[in-house]
């Protein structure tokens, strides 16, 4: 196997000889980032995040979601909340909001990075619509990954393949983040009696991002045929399970913050 330069903070390395190949894209599918906001302590997420997880579900990769733990109502306190799932990345993104709360959250950074959709499960509708509105919509720019788990180095060697169908102008950054799954720990849900639920599973967890949480710059103004690889080697927490673990990737507008195309790899 191929071991990368450690991403030791937010860093990239050079392309090494032996990335994978990827494949060669005509048209590019339309990918949604959904950054879900939430916390532990927040007891109206749950039926919100039920009905978000449904729709990810229901539109697999096409839907690439984030559950960023940020604000008062992600901080541990009392006997069971006891879980850290805050991180800087995440600090940084629920800053961008400006006074957000739980549970919203960011579509395709549409609106610029203070803008977000307040996740109402008794309207869905209001939401669940512009991703599917953004589902269809055309993109310059196809999205491709792929993330090995070295056991005996305990890292991920990730790639991230971006391919310019059309000329794109504007600085485009790369936002590669690591997000777990399956993790159980206790959740506040007022729609249950006790609201206190000590097993609750959480999903798309943010873990830690590997680029900078802004992003690396890819390309100034790529041109048509414009193709990159971006590798990284990052070593896996200890608390982290690997199995669970998805390669969230996606490119961005450095101006408008707009999302241009995203992706997600289970390494599983």
């Amino acid at each position: 196997h191929t071991r990368y330069p450690l991403v030791t903070g937010v860093q990239t390395c050079a392309l090494p000889i032996s990335a994978p190949a990827f494949n060669v894209v005509s048209t590019p599918v339309k990918n949604v980032l959904f950054e879900e906001f939430t916390g532990h302590l927040c007891g109206f997420c749950p039926p919100s995040t039920y009905l978000a997880l449904q729709l990810d579900s229901t539109l697999g990769e096409r839907m690439v979601t984030v559950a960023i733990h940020a604000g008062s109502l992600a901080e541990t306190g009392g006997t069971l909340f006891q879980t850290d799932y805050t991180t800087p990345a995440g600090n940084i993104y629920w800053a961008q909001l400006n006074g957000g709360f739980n549970p919203t959250a960011r579509i395709d950074r549409m609106g610029g990075l203070s803008h977000f959709e307040y996740l109402d499960p008794a309207n869905p509708s209001s939401w669940q619509s512009i991703v599917t509105d953004r589902m269809n919509t055309a993109t310059p720019v196809a999205l491709q990954a792929q993330c090995d788990y070295i056991a005996t180095d305990n890292v991920f060697n990730i790639h991230m393949n971006s391919q310019f169908t059309q000329e794109y102008t504007g600085n485009v950054n790369l936002v590669v983040l690591l997000v777990e799954s399956h993790i159980v720990s206790a959740q506040e849900d007022y729609s249950q009696t006790p609201s206190e639920i000590e097993n609750y599973e959480h999903e798309h967890v943010l873990r830690t991002n590997v680029t900078e949480p802004m992003g690396n710059l890819v390309e100034n103004s790529p041109s048509t045929g414009f193709s990159k690889t971006n590798s990284f080697t990052i070593p896996v927490s200890s608390n982290w399970n690997p199995m669970n673990m998805t390669v969230i990737g996606y490119l961005v507008d450095v101006n408008t913050h707009e999302v241009l195309n995203a992706v997600e790899y289970e390494i599983n």
